[in-house]
């Protein structure tokens, strides 16, 4: 393992070479795709976001069987993801239909992985500030093309 120039550990593989160049971890998962959905499956597990489109139903596979989920295009910290979720926590969504416009919302998950009563509280976040950094980050990073590539991502890696 080498040094950068400023010193820092050179991780083997970090910015993979092809042909003279590098190219960065995030060109990387571009290529490989498969990234731009999320759920919640952990106790205590949170989403905080700002939604960029409408719902979209996608069907999925657990336990061999399959289930009707609901895609929320978003846009989080960490840039947009479709966010999946049962149709409990996605009524409670549909609710807030006047507020996404102009607040944030979070939404935590409360049960054990693989419990089908586990509970989502949705609260729409009263600050101000949330609500502009993901608006901003929406406007640099999202496109709204971006949705019918990550439901079809989704739908691939979750098996129907």
């Amino acid at each position: 393992m080498g040094k950068t120039e400023k010193g820092q550990a050179q991780l083997p593989g970090a910015g993979a070479e092809g042909e003279g160049k590098k190219q960065s971890w995030v060109d990387t998962m571009k290529e490989l795709g498969g990234g731009n959905f999320t759920f919640l499956s952990s106790d205590g597990e949170t989403i905080t976001f700002i939604i960029v489109g409408p719902p979209v139903p996608i069907t999925t596979m657990y336990n061999k069987v399959p289930q009707q989920r609901i895609g929320w295009p978003v846009v989080t910290e960490d840039g947009f993801q479709l966010f999946i979720c049962g149709k409990r926590p996605s009524r409670k969504l549909a609710k807030l239909e006047k507020e996404a416009g102009t607040h944030a919302i979070m939404v935590v998950r409360h049960g054990a992985e693989g419990d089908s009563a586990s509970k989502y509280p949705v609260t729409v976040l009263p600050e101000k500030e949330t609500f502009d950094k993901l608006y901003a980050i929406m406007e640099e990073d999202f496109k709204p093309e971006m949705i019918a590539e990550a439901v079809a991502e989704a739908q691939k890696a979750l098996g129907s």
